[in-house]
């Protein structure tokens, strides 16, 4: 590497470093991700960007091709005519030979480039058949004219580019190639014409045909394990927005299809294999689907980490560039912007969005929001990929195999982190549904439930008896007791009613320790309480568990420290037998019960037709 290179690289890194110490904790991430990017393309593809502008090679040197090197690299021994009026022929050309120069640069790519450029590659084959593969893998390459002249005639003649229709390329492959029979021990020159819209970038290569498409499966195979990873989100998002009626999901859909839509026609598998012309709005789909992509991804960061809330400032800018990518996605898609203004609204708008989404994750993650730091996982890896090819096409980073593929892996490691901020968005969701389902619960229950004994009031038995005698038979009854204490009231204004409000407690306890799980023990208010047994045989039964209740309250209540004495009068009635209804049930055993007051106090009688029979 030269010296004056050195110090040139040497310089830009004490800038990056004292931007560093100067810039706040969301611009060092970005310095970051350029010098990460910086030292990828100084390391990889090494003597690539040199290559035409060292002293070693000069742009007439020819190459000499033998099968002992089956790939070889042409960069390094091309040279290049500017042809700004688009009108020099291949004769001007040839007649022109000594005036291509060596491009400049890094290697392989020359940047935003509208004019025509001529390449001349002077070469020889020493040894071998002669049949190489002239390849230039940049799929969006609108044209290019290919000519293989030897001593001054023309040997073949074939047109490239992403405008020719995939049935008239000279090789079915996802790339611009097509084989040349080169003339074996005597020089002969390819003469390239490059026409395109947006980047001219310039991979190419010579390989033997056996390399070249061992070479294209293995990208094959890449790119099908990318595209069934995007497919896979894909569908999975669907499905998810669908079932959930979750907005998030729909976002995240859109993202996914932008990318991969974009992702298609950059690789050139689309053409290959969904499309046969990159014309009309498919030769627009690149910038579109940016702008989608762009469009949808601002309002899932907005979702995502709730910056309505946490970040007004930034909301509001999100909110306008969503809308600005939308208008601009509208545009085009109306034919009312062009390639090159479509071009250049995807690569004006693309950099705010993680400029506004760091500083925002920055935030949400130091809150301790897991959301916020996958997102800037995340976007750390859309940074690298999208600086790298923005790097690549503005002629500023070499054309790699780094440069040119970092922006679908970081894209894909960006869609996959962004699954599990999904993941969690769906875990507060279901806390949020969990939280609101037992605050219902809570709100229910305080409405069915006694708040001094915790047992249920009369709504909450009202619905218990309902229940119950939807499913009573006629060989199985159910009984309702109404229980009044007796001796209560002295009790309670001797001691205070804290005391009183204890011995009810106490009350309710013993009740319930009377009785089976399944029986239902309520308080209707002040001493009443209610017991409500289904399954019982008839009347006898219902008369034995009300002695046992009369007999548990023999025994005195320890209420706040003071040892309390009351007894029970119980009226009872039984359904079906006595009524079909709650209201008729609870009145006959409110009228047994007082019947059982006027009768002398402890005792039990049973409502209805036998409402004058007692017992103790």
């Amino acid at each position: 590497m030269h010296k004056p290179l050195l110090r040139r690289r040497f310089a830009q890194a004490a800038a990056l470093w004292a931007a560093w110490a100067r810039a706040g904790v969301w611009l060092r991430c970005c310095l970051a991700c350029l010098a990460c990017v910086a030292c990828v393309a100084c390391q990889l593809g090494p003597g690539q960007a040199l290559a035409a502008n060292g002293p070693g090679l000069a742009p007439a040197e020819r190459l000499v091709l033998d099968d002992s090197r089956p790939v070889v690299d042409a960069w390094p021994n091309l040279g290049l005519l500017a042809d700004p009026g688009r009108a020099l022929t291949l004769d001007g050309a040839l007649a022109r030979w000594r005036a291509f120069e060596p491009p400049t640069g890094p290697a392989s790519s020359l940047g935003l480039h509208r004019e025509a450029v001529w390449l001349r590659l002077p070469l020889q084959v020493a040894t071998g058949d002669g049949r190489w593969v002239f390849d230039i893998d940049f799929p969006v390459l609108n044209q290019a004219d290919v000519y293989l002249v030897s001593q001054g005639r023309v040997l073949q003649q074939h047109r490239l580019g992403a405008v020719q229709p995939f049935a008239q390329r000279p090789m079915p492959s996802r790339s611009h190639a097509v084989t040349l029979q080169l003339p074996v021990g005597q020089p002969s020159e390819i003469y390239l014409r490059v026409l395109t819209q947006s980047a001219l970038v310039l991979p190419i290569t010579l390989s033997k045909p056996d390399r070249f498409l061992a070479r294209e499966a293995g990208r094959h195979l890449a790119q099908g394990l990318m595209l069934g990873v995007a497919l896979a989100l894909l569908v999975y998002s669907l499905a998810h927005w669908i079932s959930l009626r979750n907005g998030l999901f729909g976002l995240y859909a859109l993202m996914v299809l932008g990318s991969t839509a974009f992702f298609l026609d950059c690789y050139g598998v689309g053409q290959q294999h969904l499309w046969s012309q990159r014309t009309g709005l498919v030769a627009m789909m690149s910038p579109l689907s940016v702008m989608l992509a762009q469009s949808a991804g601002a309002l899932f960061v907005a979702r995502a980490l709730n910056t309505r809330l946490h970040s007004p400032r930034i909301h509001r800018a999100l909110m306008g560039l969503s809308l600005a990518s939308a208008v601009s996605f509208c545009l085009g898609l109306l034919g009312l912007l062009d390639y090159p203004a479509a071009q250049l609204a995807a690569t004006l708008l693309g950099p705010l969005m993680p400029l506004l989404v760091i500083p925002a994750a920055w935030g949400r993650a130091r809150a301790g929001d897991r959301a916020g730091l996958y997102m800037l996982i995340g976007w750390g890896a859309y940074m690298v990929g999208a600086v790298a090819l923005a790097g690549m096409l503005r002629g500023l980073l070499p054309a790699n195999v780094w440069t040119q593929n970092l922006f679908q892996w970081g894209s894909t490691v960006e869609m996959l982190v962004w699954l599990r901020v999904l993941g969690l968005h769906i875990e507060a969701v279901r806390r949020s549904a969990e939280r609101t389902e037992l605050e219902k619960q809570a709100l229910v229950s305080l409405a069915h439930t006694d708040a001094l004994t915790g047992l249920p009031n009369r709504r909450g038995l009202s619905l218990a008896l309902d229940v119950a005698l939807q499913h009573i038979r006629p060989d199985s009854a159910l009984v309702v007791y109404l229980l009044d204490l007796d001796g209560f009231k002295p009790i309670n204004d001797c001691h205070g009613h804290d005391v009183g409000d204890a011995l009810l407690v106490q009350v309710g306890q013993r009740l319930r320790c009377q009785v089976r799980r399944d029986d239902v023990v309520a308080r209707l208010g002040g001493d009443e309480f209610v017991i409500m047994t289904a399954g019982i045989s008839g009347e006898a039964e219902a008369l034995a568990l009300g002695r046992k209740l009369l007999d548990a309250f023999l025994q005195p209540f320890e209420a706040d420290g003071q040892l309390c004495r009351v007894g029970l009068t119980i009226g009872f009635a039984l359904a079906p037998h006595d009524g079909r209804s709650a209201g008729d049930l609870l009145k006959r055993a409110d009228a047994a019960m007082y019947a059982g007051k006027q009768a002398g106090r402890h005792c039990i009688h049973r409502g209805g037709a036998s409402l004058g029979l007692a017992g103790v």
